[in-house]
């Protein structure tokens, strides 16, 4: 019995001793845990403040003062790659340096804020925050949001000019003097007296005015049309674009399509039931300094149909020059527009116009020798106004010669 109770007492002493260090293992577990813990909760808390740092360098350096060098501003010019620059925190020293690289299409730099210090350990932490800063004034991002006299009719979207896309960027805006109006004057030989005034929300021609000849878009004012600012019911439609001529000494490429580089002729677009005009130079000498033709037409009616022509004359008294389908010094007739399927800004510029019930502009013409075929490509993806053409006038019709 004695012997029994003594092997029973020896066997709990044991146990005891085994449970002990189990807790001692699991308390040092524990006490690893906690260290590891508060090690990374120091580290986040370092961390955000390093965030805090780089994004104010980022602010501060987005409220730059001026584009232009200027003195006691801190100008777009100066900012440059610096640092590395030591900033005490509430428990650490941080270095942050900045790299900045410029670009010029479009203007911009891209910043990068780099921050970097020492953690309990030792260890080097690092956090980067990278940005764009484009080189626009603060005054006109800030216009963005500015609403002078509503946004163009059915558009949520800042148009140009906080005007109807169809109104030539040339007009002069009457607001608020003659509340959303604006006044365009198109080219006229020896000035002329014909003068349109836009409305800014849908960017049909409300009035037709007869002004001084001598007179300019920019010198008219809301006085000069205000009693005609509203005499065409129904309202009427522009239709509008530039016409080049490409170089006639080989068929043209991509680039002679997008950008011709031989001179103007003389000429009219012509149009059923539209008034058309355009800068066409009457002399050579004149025309010889000119790469394009631009004409405006102001076509009556809510919607409309029809094919617009390109008409030949010549420089003064002189033979008009030729549209023709072959021949030397014939010319063809190209209009560009998207391949079939594609969208753009040319989409809408088909053969014969069917149903127009909007102002159409980038209506572009390419003028090319008839020894040659309307150059066509595909258009890239980042290149809307695309060298890509069509056949539109040959001579072969009696349609295409008006």
């Amino acid at each position: 019995m004695n012997a029994h109770r003594r092997r029973a007492r020896g066997i709990s002493l044991i146990e005891a001793l085994v449970a002990l260090g189990v807790m001692a293992f699991g308390m040092m577990a524990l006490l690893g845990l906690q260290s590891t813990l508060r090690g990374n909760a120091d580290v986040a808390r370092q961390r955000a403040e390093a965030v805090r740092i780089a994004q104010e360098s980022i602010e501060d350096w987005r409220a730059f003062g001026a584009i232009e060098t200027t003195a006691g501003v801190v100008d777009y010019a100066e900012l440059v790659s610096d640092g590395p620059t030591d900033i005490a925190g509430v428990n650490a020293t941080y270095a942050r340096r900045r790299v900045v690289t410029a670009s010029d299409s479009p203007p911009m730099k891209s910043l990068a804020v780099t921050v970097t210090w020492r953690d309990r350990t030792d260890e080097v932490q690092t956090v980067t925050l990278r940005t764009a800063i484009a080189a626009v004034p603060h005054e006109l991002a800030g216009s963005l949001f500015i609403r002078p006299h509503g946004p163009p009719e059915g558009s949520t979207v800042r148009l140009p000019r906080g005007r109807h896309a169809g109104i030539p960027l040339s007009a002069k805006d009457l607001h608020p003097d003659l509340a959303n109006k604006s006044v365009f004057k198109p080219p006229q030989a020896g000035g002329g007296p014909v003068a349109w005034v836009f409305d800014n929300r849908s960017g049909r021609i409300t009035g037709v005015c007869a002004v001084a000849s001598a007179s300019t878009t920019e010198s008219l004012a809301a006085a000069d049309v205000v009693a005609c600012s509203g005499n065409q019911s129904p309202e009427l439609l522009l239709l509008s674009g530039f016409v080049r001529f490409a170089s006639t000494a080989a068929p043209p490429d991509a680039a002679e399509s997008e950008q011709p580089t031989a001179s103007v002729l003389n000429l009219d677009i012509v149009l059923a039931g539209a008034s058309c005009f355009d800068d066409a130079p009457d002399d050579a000498a004149t025309a010889a300094a000119r790469s394009a033709v631009a004409y405006h037409c102001a076509i009556a009616g809510t919607v409309w149909s029809g094919r617009s022509r390109v008409r030949p004359l010549g420089f003064g008294a002189g033979p008009a020059w030729a549209i023709a389908a072959s021949g030397a010094g014939s010319f063809k007739v190209c209009r560009h527009t998207p391949l079939a399927g594609d969208s753009g800004p040319n989409a809408s510029h088909a053969l014969d116009y069917a149903n127009v019930d909007a102002a159409l502009i980038h209506q572009n013409f390419l003028v090319i020798s008839a020894e040659h075929s309307c150059p066509t490509e595909t258009p890239a993806a980042d290149d809307p106004f695309n060298g890509n053409t069509r056949l539109h006038q040959n001579g072969v019709s009696p349609y295409d010669n008006p």
